[in-house]
């Protein structure tokens, strides 16, 4: 070659300069699929500012707003516990051979294989039964002047109740409820059980084989006796005291009494239309309930078949369609400011490096420390809030592919003004 023409030949290099630094800059070569990147440089600041505290401050004052009420519905629970068992031991047990001959045929036609206890007791005004491994029913002290069939109804609602497990299911309640007390649904939810407890042992009384007409008229004798023998003891001189005993145990919440006067009368309705509901009358709401059903399940498995239909029409091939997205940040937790270092007054900032995978998460083992200032006063604060961090993943040739050398610059301020002061 020509040393004359040499500057020619350089010049020429020259300006292959900038079309080979355009190929190398590329993220891919066209032989094997390399990609090339850059550091991804990202800044947060963080600030050591009275907000922490106060928002510390407000969390336990909601919860002791929250745990108060708890203890107190907690303690309501104990004292009703302990009530209960003060009226097994000052009742009094039943002797009539012919009463608890008739409790032991009823408990065997019930396939109850417990011992039931049957006591009186002179602090309830309705037929009562709690306990789980030892149940015991109480009856009022009117129970004596109640006729054979009366009691046979009485402790066959009673036994009902204890072969369903129903104290054991209200005590599960309403521990639920003094623990979700802020939820107005879960009372509404505790009253609504005893009510239908109530009326499904209202039905097991009927389907054993007892008339409707004779059971609500047993439901009335009991109701008016127990009126009776709370006005006659109202209308006395000295039981005031005796009174107010007894009111407080008849709203343990613990004890559901069989009479409520709240539901004695809707009850009594019910007892009355149990019979009403023919066959013929349940097939055909079965009837139209399948129909319904069956209209509703076509019509939504035809709209969705025709969506999905046309989806699939819409859809593009997916072999047509290349779409490259950058990485972005999606969630990024602020780190902890470090309480010595807040109490010192000590500012600072920590660079920390790490990798994100093609899901979007950082690789735990790829963080580490680039430089910090002061050295390890931060860091640990750094490294743990840059693991819990998440990204869009960055999306080449339409796949998601993994990026090294992403870094943070975390900046630790003790206020927004001292922010400032370092920036000016």
């Amino acid at each position: 070659m020509c040393f004359g023409c040499l500057p020619l030949c350089a010049w020429r290099y020259c300006l292959l300069v900038p079309f080979m630094a355009a190929l190398l800059s590329q993220s891919f070569w066209q032989g094997d699929t390399q990609v090339i990147y850059q550091a991804v440089l990202f800044e947060l600041p963080v600030y050591a500012s009275s907000q922490g505290a106060s928002i510390r401050y407000a969390s336990t004052v909601l919860l002791l707003v929250y745990l108060v009420p708890v203890v107190c519905l907690f303690s309501r629970l104990m004292f009703a516990l302990r009530s209960l068992h003060q009226l097994r031991v000052s009742s009094v047990l039943v002797t009539d051979t012919v009463c608890l001959q008739q409790l032991q045929t009823l408990t065997s036609k019930l396939g109850i294989s417990r011992s039931v206890t049957l006591s009186i007791s002179t602090h309830i005004e309705s037929p009562v039964s709690f306990g789980m491994l030892r149940p015991q029913i109480l009856l009022p002290v009117q129970a004596r002047d109640w006729s054979e069939s009366v009691v046979t109804d009485v402790l066959l609602h009673e036994l009902c109740h204890i072969r369903r497990l129903d104290w054991l299911t209200t005590v599960s309640a309403y521990t639920l409820a003094c623990v979700f007390w802020i939820i107005p649904l879960v009372w509404l939810a505790l009253q609504r059980l005893r009510v239908e407890s109530e009326n499904s042992c209202d039905t097991a009384v009927l389907h054993s084989g007892r008339l409707d007409t004779d059971y609500a008229e047993s439901l009335l004798r009991v109701a008016n006796s127990c009126i009776q023998a709370r006005a006659l003891q109202l209308s006395a001189s000295n039981t005031r005291n005796s009174c107010n005993n007894r009111n407080s145990r008849t709203n343990n919440p613990l004890m559901q009494t069989m009479l409520d006067q709240n539901t004695l009368k809707i009850r009594i309705i019910n007892v009355l239309e149990e019979n009403k509901m023919k066959a013929s009358a349940l097939k055909r709401e079965l009837k139209n309930t399948a129909a319904i059903l069956f209209v509703v399940s076509a019509g939504t498995l035809g709209a969705l078949g025709s969506h999905q239909v046309l989806h699939a029409q819409q859809q593009p091939d997916p072999a047509s369609r290349v779409i490259d997205a950058e990485m972005l940040p999606l969630n990024t937790i602020q780190p902890r400011y470090p309480t010595v270092a807040a109490a010192d007054g000590i500012e600072g900032w920590v660079q920390v490096r790490f990798t994100v995978s093609a899901d979007g998460s950082v690789e735990e083992s790829s963080v580490s420390i680039v430089e910090s200032q002061p050295a390890e006063v931060f860091d640990s604060s750094a490294i743990a809030a840059a693991k819990q961090f998440l990204f869009s993943p960055r999306i080449v040739a339409g796949q998601p592919v993994d990026v090294p050398n992403v870094q943070y610059v975390f900046r630790f301020f003790l206020s927004e003004e001292s922010e400032r002061a370092a920036q000016l």
